[in-house]
């Protein structure tokens, strides 16, 4: 991973977990994040414009109402109702020790907020708050779409957020006509989100034959592992698929492999598991990844084309400070680098949070946030072969392209 740089790294006061990373993705593309630590405080990343058309990263906590003192932040997520304008919504998921006895109140906080320009200000969004009490432990919390059809067209796509908690549920919080949140009952909407044996620590979905279908996973403390697919036209379970592993699953992740859905399942001290192609398959057809330490927790995971060569690579992140790339080479992956950072690892995400349409490497780590960028010249390099590799056609199109900006 050598075209990886280190570009940037901010410390936090106190760890945060496997939920406190959360991406804000603007109308205009770019991406801020928002880092969350155990004891209250939220940060703001991102990167601004300096001088000399330098682009300066940034960080700064951002004071979120209702969050009282001595609450503690489990898990955080944020979307952006409008793909025109800055219109977002935050959820805060919080646990504090009652007054009067050693119960436990748990809230779900969500923020929202417009803002008319791209000068995005977070400080609006984080002073309008509705609070929704829980009666259960919050887990992992995310967004995803509901769509509602008529025949064969879709007339209203809204996001709700999905939480699952320690009583082995997951609930769906949708937004009101009065722009209030309230929970609804699961299964008239998401009929795939069934009990489970233990609680749901991570949890995705996935949309797919233009969206008239949606995959869910879900992976729990015990090992057990769910894949549903569910037609989104008339809310039916169209197969249902589990298994159980041996550990706690830490993570899942689906993605679109050439035609294919693939999925890797993380758990705490197993080998990762691709699943090839859910949707012919099932669970049925898996490869266990190779691991070069056993002893150490994996943590997370992101697929992406992070050496740009036009195929998909794995990362995983683990306890021992580990940044683990795999690589498929002759019909098999392959442990091809490792990367070391200075505290054990909770989350990775491979966005652009930079602006300039070339992906950066997120590290959240036990003690902060690191940022790998690309290596300009690799990049550029890249950039060559792939215009040098372009037909006569093609590159008197892109001439014509660039004459006209």
């Amino acid at each position: 991973m050598d075209y990886l740089k280190y570009s940037h790294y901010f410390s936090l006061p106190t760890q945060g977990n496997i939920y406190s990373l959360a991406n804000l993705e603007l109308a205009n593309g770019t991406s801020k994040l928002l880092v969350a630590s155990l004891k209250r405080e939220i940060f703001c990343f991102e990167y601004i414009d300096g001088p000399n058309n330098q682009l300066i990263p940034t960080a700064r906590e951002v004071s979120f109402t209702y969050i009282p003192t001595g609450a503690e932040i489990i898990s955080i997520d944020a979307y952006n109702k409008s793909s025109n304008n800055n219109e977002f919504v935050v959820g805060i998921t919080i646990i504090k020790n009652r007054n009067d006895s050693d119960a436990l109140e748990t809230y779900l906080n969500i923020y929202s907020g417009w803002e008319a320009s791209d000068d995005f200000n977070i400080e609006n969004i984080a002073q309008n708050c509705q609070n929704v009490e829980l009666n259960f432990i919050p887990y992992r919390l995310i967004h995803t779409d509901l769509i509602h059809w008529e025949n064969d067209d879709v007339v209203l796509k809204e996001k709700v957020f999905l939480l699952s908690g320690s009583d082995n549920l997951i609930h769906v919080f949708r937004e009101g006509s009065d722009h209030l949140f309230r929970e609804i009952e699961a299964k008239e909407y998401f009929p795939e989100l069934m009990k489970t044996p233990s609680p749901v620590v991570w949890m995705e979905s996935l949309y797919i034959n233009d969206e008239s279908e949606r995959l869910v996973v879900t992976g729990c403390e015990c090992g057990y592992l769910r894949l549903v697919k569910v037609c989104t036209k008339t809310k039916k379970i169209m197969f249902n698929f589990s298994t159980r592993l041996d550990n706690f699953i830490s993570n899942v992740k689906l993605y679109r492999y050439e035609r294919a859905v693939n999925m890797i399942v993380i758990s705490s001290v197993l080998s990762p598991i691709v699943f090839n192609d859910v949707l012919k398959y099932g669970l049925s057809n898996y490869v266990s990844l190779p691991r070069d330490n056993s002893t150490t927790i994996l943590t997370c995971c992101d697929v992406s084309d992070i050496d740009l060569d036009g195929n998909l690579e794995i990362l995983v992140g683990s306890s021992a400070k580990e940044i683990i790339l795999y690589k498929y080479y002759d019909d098999k992956w392959v442990l091809e680098d490792i990367k070391k950072v200075s505290s054990p690892i909770f989350g990775l995400q491979i966005i652009d949070i930079t602006g300039d349409a070339v992906k950066e490497l997120v590290v959240f780590s036990m003690k902060g946030v690191h940022i790998f960028q690309q290596d300009p010249d690799y990049v550029q390099r890249i950039l060559n072969n792939k215009i040098g590799n372009l037909s006569k056609e093609d590159k008197e199109m892109m001439k014509k392209i660039c004459d006209s900006l």
